[in-house]
């Protein structure tokens, strides 16, 4: 009891009285008088016998979208940025104030089975932690996502899942017929005509993050953020190093800081020796909103187009360059590509001016010509100063 009084007037003493406000609900939360205990116990009490408990399902707004991402049908990889996409922009279609994504477990340690090249190289584990550093995260950058839930069983999502089809996504989606959403859904309301933007955005505290790094490294010059691909899945589709470290070598320093960010499967690695003379963002390799607040604050960004890039596809912030070589997997193929909406040889249906794709692999000569190419556009939208201003300093 003395220690109790002894924190009250040390509140009173520091806070002032308005922490007379604070201490009722805090010592509600955390009990310790005997008062506060019975106090509880009332009106738990009161509370169980006063209104009908609603049902799992009725418990969801009747204004939000259920967008159900079923693992037994899906996989866990950066492409859950263009699906989570699709159901903002079904979201909007429909009318819906704010969308929740329910996570459905599937019979694999939670997972599906994949392809054994795949397991061996990214077993469950390895997954499952992509789930929690990857999935989770990247639903604090699309604003109307209200709130998610992970069942640890189909039947507590049965539970979940909304008796009006209208506010499912995928609509055809049942728990017990489970399926991939359609890859291909906003590249086709894009090219429909539908409103893309807004879409993703750094978190505050991502975007602050990114400004002071790149405040306290690149010390005032143009961030040219360069994501490598270093993956044990299907590494012909990896980042040529050298071809990236010559393109970095040949940014005038005077104007330019290359930043490099390392695979995430590669991070704790590090990058060889050879990189050591530039600036590399570590971190921005294992927090995913520290990378899209780098993404957004980057002059530019350039990679070769693999699925962390995808988060700059839906941030209208976002400057990039990508670099899609064809046909170097099954990923890759034409085929592949058509089926995920994508159209060979085009920018994304609703890229803006200074998001580009280019249709061919990273090597050193283009990469240095089409990002000579995008310079007057980028200049043009620029406030940063250009070479010939730095020149007179």
């Amino acid at each position: 009891m003395f220690s109790v009084f002894r924190k009250v007037f040390y509140g009173l003493r520091t806070a002032g009285p308005a922490y007379l406000l604070r201490m009722v609900p805090n010592e509600l939360a955390r009990p310790r008088l005997a008062l506060t205990r019975r106090l509880r116990g009332l009106l738990i009490a009161i509370g169980d016998r006063s209104d009908r408990k609603p049902g799992a399902s009725d418990a969801w707004d009747d204004d939000c979208l259920q967008f159900f991402y079923d693992f037994a049908a899906t996989s866990i990889t950066f492409d859950f940025a263009s699906y989570l996409a699709a159901a903002e922009v079904e979201r909007r279609r429909r009318g819906y104030r704010s969308l929740v994504v329910i996570f459905v477990p599937g019979s694999h340690d939670g997972l599906r089975k994949e392809l054994p090249a795949y397991e061996a190289a990214m077993d469950t584990s390895a997954r499952a932690w992509r789930l929690r550093h990857i999935l989770f995260p990247m639903l604090a950058l699309l604003p109307s996502v209200r709130g998610y839930a992970v069942c640890g069983t189909r039947a507590e999502a049965q539970a979940l899942i909304a008796d009006d089809p209208a506010r499912i996504y995928p609509s055809d989606y049942r728990v017990f017929l489970p399926r991939q959403p359609p890859p291909a859904d906003v590249h086709d309301q894009a090219r429909l005509g539908v409103s893309i933007w807004p879409m993703f955005r750094a978190t505050r505290h991502g975007r602050r993050l990114a400004d002071a790094f790149l405040q306290h490294r690149t010390k005032g010059r143009r961030a040219v953020v360069i994501t490598l691909r270093n993956s044990q899945v299907s590494p012909e589709r990896n980042s040529r190093h050298a071809d990236w470290l010559a393109f970095a070598d040949s940014l005038d320093p005077r104007i330019f800081a290359p930043v490099f960010v390392e695979d995430t499967d590669r991070a704790l690695y590090g990058l060889p020796e050879e990189f050591s003379g530039h600036i590399v963002c570590e971190a921005a390799a294992w927090n995913l909103e520290l990378r899209m607040g780098l993404y957004e604050a980057a002059w530019l960004n350039v990679a070769i187009m693999h699925g962390p890039l995808e988060l700059c596809w839906y941030n209208e912030q976002a400057r990039y360059l990508l670099f899609v070589p064809l046909g170097t997997t099954r990923v890759t193929s034409p085929e592949f590509l058509i089926e995920s909406g994508l159209e060979v040889g085009a920018d994304l249906a609703f890229a803006k001016p200074c998001q580009r794709l280019v249709w061919g692999p990273d090597v050193a000569s283009s990469i240095a010509r089409e990002f000579a190419a995008m310079l007057p556009l980028l200049e043009a939208q620029d406030m940063t100063p250009s070479l010939q201003q730095a020149e007179k300093r």
